[in-house]
């Protein structure tokens, strides 16, 4: 039964309605702290969306932060007038019960319910301190309290769902909550327990003190539980309790069976993936925001195209290098992300000294990092004027021009989970040059849909970029075949819905 859908629940059909729970701690998108290429920040609201529009009903529940205020109207996000107070028992470990409320907002006909708790919700800083720049300390006991109150709220409704889909590490707790204390409540542990989790790299690790914020029997704070290394680890609880895991990539499931990339539960996952729990399902690409036939920035200067219009493209790439003073016969690769290692971009200043005296090229970066790979970037576009152009910050309407104007996206990551950059490049026809890891490799196939190439060297990395001239240069019907092949990629959120139902 599993095999067919990820949300399938007992006595439904995949093609009735379900009534599904969204539980999640990601606010980015409403704060306006936007990566365009991370989808994390808009898994919630993409995913709830696409759900409804297969015909399920869907409720999403958040945690309240005082900076919403200013955001949700804009957002076309409306409270309804409705506002429950729940009493949620935290009495165990000398945890105080806390009084929260259940704030309820429509957002086109999808119900989203914000849980407002003062120590949750009414600090200067969300999860990270300013101050500090660290989480706050107290976060477990919030993000527990936000946990229990998301299934709580779940009764007052009252609602039965079939499926409660957690998304994010701090919500985790929701997905132990609703296996433990919830275990015997006939609303809730009828429902299929959904946890997905971008990455393993950056894991919650707490002092065993602090367990007792959680308000749970010490018998849970076990290996096979809560307990890593001496440490409370959210997420494992989030992964062992849940009746499927997924992250959004397969090549990443397969990654994170290893030491190198598990760091740590390497062991619960082949676990899981023994038991049939655990699944990668990429992510969707928005395509009102990203669509070359009616992109609005792309209209402005004449050049919308499509699979069939790509004449158009050669519009929008001599606005480009026009703008920029590059050369309109050389190849445009462009670079976005953060100047980091991880990030690849170590190999594109080490590599492309070379590429730009050995070809008709140029080079488009857009990022910020420390003051060595700053400086390095900065040494490049003075060697090479009119070849390389170095932007540190880039509104939307010039990111989507340099996206359609440029031939090539290098995404040369070491480690990749989540990012869509190379999905909406090969929407634009613009070929995405990868590293094959994670999400890049699930999706990009060398000299069929874009390029690849595995080991992380930059002998292997110019070698590819070679690749990628010598075709572009030499075999033009070639390089037009595998454009049109990256753009009939489906990749829209209806067709990833399916996949959770």
């Amino acid at each position: 039964m599993w095999e067919v859908g990820v949300m399938l629940v007992r006595g439904k059909t995949s093609n009735e309605a379900l009534e599904t729970v969204i539980i999640s701690n990601y606010l980015d998108l409403f704060l306006g702290e936007k990566d365009f290429f991370r989808s994390p920040h808009y898994f919630v609201c993409e995913l709830s969306h696409a759900l409804k529009r297969e015909g399920h009903n869907v409720t999403v529940i958040l945690p309240w932060y005082k900076k919403l205020d200013e955001t949700l109207k804009k957002m076309g996000i409306y409270y309804t007038g409705k506002t429950e107070r729940i009493l949620i028992p935290m009495d165990r470990g000398g945890n105080e019960d806390k009084e929260v409320e259940a704030r309820f907002f429509d957002c086109m006909g999808i119900r989203l319910i914000f849980i407002y708790e003062p120590t949750l919700s009414d600090r200067d800083g969300f999860v990270l301190d300013p101050s500090t720049g660290f989480f706050f300390p107290d976060n477990l006991k919030r993000f527990a309290v936000f946990s229990k109150a998301s299934l709580e709220a779940l009764k007052v409704i009252p609602l039965r769902p079939n499926v409660i889909h957690i998304f994010g590490d701090w919500s985790s707790v929701a997905a132990v909550y609703a296996k433990v204390l919830f275990k015997y409540d006939n609303l809730i542990n009828r429902a299929r327990l959904v946890f997905t989790i971008p990455s393993l790299e950056d894991q919650i690790l707490l002092p065993p003190e602090q367990y007792s914020y959680l308000s749970l029997e010490w018998k849970y704070f076990s290996y096979e539980f809560l307990e890593f290394y001496g440490k409370v680890n959210i997420v494992k609880g989030g992964i062992v309790a849940s009746d499927i895991t997924t992250f959004l990539s397969e090549s990443y499931v397969e990654e994170v069976t290893k030491a190198d990339f598990g760091n740590g539960l390497e062991g619960v996952i082949i676990q899981k993936l023994n038991e049939g729990k655990i699944k990668g399902i990429l992510p969707g690409v928005n395509t009102e925001l990203w669509n070359p036939k009616s992109d609005k920035e792309l209209s402005k200067i004449g050049a919308n195209y499509n699979i069939d219009s790509l004449q158009n493209k050669v519009k929008a790439k001599k606005y480009l290098v026009s703008k920029y003073g590059l050369q309109e016969d050389s190849i445009v690769f462009f670079f976005y992300g953060d100047l980091t290692e991880r990030s690849g971009i170590s190999l594109v200043y080490e590599v492309f000294g070379d590429v730009l005296k050995n070809y008709k090229a140029s080079l488009i970066v857009i990022g910020r990092g420390d003051d060595f790979r700053e400086l390095s970037l900065a040494e490049l576009q003075d060697n090479f004027k009119g070849k390389v152009v170095w932007l540190k910050d880039c509104k939307l309407g010039d990111l989507k021009h340099i996206i359609s104007g440029s031939d090539v996206a290098l995404i040369p990551s070491m480690s990749e989970q989540d990012n869509i950059l190379h999905m909406v490049s090969m929407v634009y026809g613009t070929l995405p040059l990868v590293r094959g890891v994670g999400i890049l490799n699930d999706v990009v196939r060398d000299r069929i849909n874009g390029f690849k190439f595995y080991n992380y060297s930059p002998s292997e990395f110019l070698a590819k970029i070679k690749d990628v001239c010598d075709i572009y240069f030499r075999d033009p019907k070639r390089w037009s075949k595998i454009q049109k092949t990256a753009m009939k990629s489906d990749f829209s959120w209806n067709s990833v819905a399916k996949k959770y139902v």
